[in-house]
């Protein structure tokens, strides 16, 4: 839950600002105090946060404006700022730093910190909150889903969101970046290569940075021989795709030809059925001609941009009725 009217929360290296004072015997490495500057300026019916820091030894790595519906140890009309601070490389927050927050710029108090060596969780209350009489923003998120057929991630839209960040992940590792996306869903296929455990995480946001809490899908397990269907969109080896995409259209550029999907989207570095025949996009999303090696095998697609099945390339050489080179 977030501010209803317009909250910036300035994000990046320079934008924060936090005052690390040490004493003479403390270690270069070790942070015994923080510092956290908030300022608040209004701006008609826009209210804009900002905090700084000029300490090149921690960073702020998140700020979100809750309500009290999401803290279960305070009353639901609430509103908390929630600070996330962490250590950049080789250093480290002394043990109980929690005590030693000090809030200064705008009238508020922390009322709850969290930390261990390398974050701490700051909550804060602001009295500007009341002042104002802000209402907060919903970026709630839920019926976190997969589509088991074809690897496609689905949520349900966020009250006030403008759009969602969303990360795919194999067991506990990561298996892409955090990506963007307007629509209330995401398609990984390509990235399920292999077997295991997948799990995604999604959290709203908004055009003005600020960030609901990140809520993580259940997990689905997926064989090898499912991962290499899903990741192929139907597998280029057996040449038994989906069938045509419905609605899609070509589009030419001045670098080549994309296929547009009817979700308005291209496939990227990977195969797509269309009309009968298979065609490669790049990681660009354009089509490929000529010879390419896809999973150890080697494949033809000519001029026109359609996979040779059962023939001779115009170099010689013979592919099989999987498209596959068959050494020959």
């Amino acid at each position: 839950m977030f501010l209803h009217k317009k909250i910036m929360a300035i994000l990046g290296a320079g934008m924060f600002m936090i005052a690390v004072p040490f004493t003479s015997m403390a270690s270069s490495n070790t942070i015994q105090e923080v510092k956290i500057n908030i300022d608040l300026q209004q701006d008609g019916n826009d209210l804009d946060v900002s905090v700084t820091t000029d300490s090149n030894m921690c960073r702020v790595d998140d700020v979100a404006v809750l309500s009290g519906s999401d803290i279960n140890w305070t009353d639901d009309d609430a509103h908390i700022l929630k600070v996330q601070l962490k250590a950049d490389d080789n250093n480290t927050f002394t043990y109980g730093i929690e005590k030693h927050i000090s809030i200064s710029g705008a009238n508020g108090s922390l009322v709850k910190g969290q930390s261990n060596d390398w974050e701490i969780t700051a909550y804060i209350a602001l009295d500007v909150f009341n002042k104002y009489n802000i209402n907060v923003r919903d970026l709630a998120l839920s019926d976190l889903e997969w589509d088991e057929m074809n690897g496609i991630a689905r949520w349900n839209a966020a009250g006030d969101s403008d759009k969602y960040e969303v990360q795919l992940y194999r067991g506990s590792q990561s298996v892409t970046s955090v990506f963007k996306t307007e629509e209330t869903s995401y398609d990984f296929s390509s990235f399920i290569t292999k077997s295991g455990s997948y799990t995604f995480k999604v959290r709203a946001i908004t055009d003005s940075s600020l960030k609901g809490s990140w809520k993580k899908s259940e997990s689905w397990h997926v064989n090898l021989k499912d991962a290499e269907k899903i990741s192929s969109g139907g597998s280029a080896d057996t040449l038994s795709g989906p069938g045509d995409s419905p609605s899609g259209k070509w589009i030419k550029d001045d670098k080549g030809w994309k296929y547009q999907n009817a979700d308005k989207k291209n496939t990227i570095s990977n195969w797509q059925y269309i009309n009968g025949n298979w065609y490669y996009f790049n990681e660009s999303g354009y089509m490929v001609t000529g010879w390419i090696n896809w999973k150890t095998k080697w494949y033809y697609c000519g001029d026109d941009g359609a996979m040779d099945i059962n023939a001779i390339t115009p170099d010689g050489y013979h592919v099989g009725n999987d498209g596959a080179w068959t050494g020959s």
